[in-house]
């Protein structure tokens, strides 16, 4: 962590003496840098505000589930909530103080004499009383000439859907959908990245496109504390493509528009044992279970398919009286993972974990409905909203229900809570009386499907959770004198 902060420190200093006139920024390397009317800022406050960002934020919240961490039922015992809402809750406690995520975010970014992004910078880390994290450190070079074509690289959101790359910060639920997090935890991946994006300056509509080659393992994943993972253990990259598009119209005051994007995801997980287990009808019974097509020939050799394809659509309606957000995600793909959960294996650091896989077919998604209401006191803008949000997580799509079997004589499927589908119904208000601080009550309520398996015949497991959130936040960016110089086309900046 010391050298993190050192790292940043030595960050500011070197932006603060750039400002001062010991070190130069320069356009093409010959030119003294000017802003986009060709002025030279007037002093080093405008300079810092123009091309250096600064945000951070903290969420503090308290939570009640509707059991402890472990509830002694049946002859194991249970999970309680599980992970979906924060993390895990101690196996004897029902509620608690968390402080879910602290985020300090030094951004950089540079324009040309034409008003054209040409280098974006960024270092964000998350703080917390459990671990800390570098969730941002890249860099992106974006061409001179007409600012759509940019390489980057560094650890970066992951380019995948609408979820997963969104901000914490904005977001109108405490988590993202449960299928979100399973599928692609922490957010972040380490790796390079071809990016095509229409300029702030181009209003028509914006258009973005990724095509990233990643690790594919996440930042700050792995077992057990402090054992994350520095690398990879396997040779193969994966791949995460993206093709986004939104337009925004304005009429009366009012603004009208939408977003949509399609994601691909192309990765693998190695095999480390001799035991793949595929969902296959038995020749015997007809029904479906999970049958070995592992080899001890495969072991460290052959590679699996990680699969995911999405899709998700936003409109949005910007008024006088409040904005009104409608927003669907699908997720569809093929996910290896284990017996005990449908996440990838991961080992201590970069040794290759040794699991059994299993192949499953998954779905998932989430519709979102938001609806903000704008109070106008005094010079500033209050604003209230009434969130409903509806999430699944299918993660063997091929059985369900019923069919989800591992008593008596078919025990041998080796079907198990795993192949279980959930469904969360969340509903929550915010109150945002300043930019720099929110207020969330939100509460999710959990089901899961009626199955044949030993003590989940019915959605008998409590496992709702109560959250109470605080979030304060700090932003340079309110001090720009240039952040509404160009149309929002996506009207991504709620407030």
């Amino acid at each position: 962590m010391k050298r993190y902060l050192l790292l940043l420190a030595i960050l500011i200093s070197a932006g603060v003496r750039a400002q001062d006139g010991f070190v130069h920024v320069y356009d093409d390397l010959s030119t003294p840098h000017r802003d986009s009317t060709g002025a030279v800022p007037k002093n080093t406050w405008q300079n810092v505000m123009r091309e250096f960002r600064i945000q951070a934020y903290m969420q503090t919240e308290w939570q009640k589930a509707d059991t402890t961490g472990k509830v002694p039922y049946g002859p194991t015992g249970y999970n309680g909530v599980g992970t979906y809402q924060g993390g895990t809750f101690s196996p004897t406690a029902n509620n608690r103080f968390l402080l879910r995520r602290g985020r300090l975010k030094l951004s950089f970014e540079h324009k040309n004499k034409q008003d054209l992004r040409i280098l974006d910078f960024a270092f964000q880390f998350d703080a917390t009383e459990r671990a800390f994290t570098v969730k941002d450190f890249y860099g992106r070079l974006i061409d001179p000439w007409i600012g759509w074509f940019g390489l980057q690289g560094g650890i970066f959101l992951r380019p995948f859907g609408f979820e997963s790359p969104a901000n914490p910060a904005f977001f109108e639920s405490p988590e993202f959908a449960r299928v979100n997090q399973t599928l692609l935890p922490n957010e972040c991946e380490l790796g390079e990245a071809i990016v095509i994006e229409s300029p702030a300056k181009f209003e028509k509509f914006y258009f973005r496109a990724d095509a990233s080659i990643v690790n594919g393992d996440g930042i700050g994943n792995g077992p057990g504390s402090g054992n994350f993972q520095t690398g990879t253990y396997q040779s193969r990259r994966d791949f995460i493509g993206r093709v986004k598009i939104g337009k925004m119209w304005e009429m009366n005051g009012s603004k009208f528009g939408f977003n949509g994007g399609f994601s691909y995801y192309n990765g693998a997980v190695l095999q480390t044992t001799g035991n793949i287990f595929a969902l296959q009808k038995d020749s015997a019974t007809g029904l479906l279970g999970y049958t070995n097509i592992g080899t001890q020939a495969g072991i460290l050799k052959t590679n699996y398919k990680r699969q995911y394809f999405d899709e998700y659509l936003e409109l949005k309606s910007d008024y006088p009286a409040g904005i009104t957000t409608l927003r669907a995600e699908v997720i569809t793909g093929m996910q290896p993972g284990t017996a005990t959960g449908s996440t990838i294996p991961l080992g201590v650091n970069n040794d290759a974990p040794v699991n059994d896989l299993y192949l499953r077919h998954f779905n998932g998604g989430a519709v979102n409905f938001t609806q903000a209401f704008k109070a106008k006191v005094k010079s500033h803008t209050i604003m209230q909203d009434l969130t409903v949000k509806f999430d699944w997580y299918n993660p063997q799509s091929q059985i369900k229900g019923k069919n989800l079997v591992d008593t008596g004589s078919l025990i041998r499927l080796g079907l198990s809570t795993t192949d279980m589908t959930y469904y969360t119904i969340g509903f929550g208000y915010s109150i945002i009386p300043y930019n720099w601080f929110k207020l969330m009550i939100w509460y999710d309520y959990v089901i899961n499907q009626n199955t044949n398996l030993a003590y989940w015949q019915t959605d008998y497991k409590k496992d709702n959770v109560l959250t109470i959130r605080t979030q304060f936040y700090i932003d340079s960016w309110w001090f720009n004198s240039q952040k509404g110089k160009y149309k929002d086309n996506l009207m991504m900046k709620r407030y």
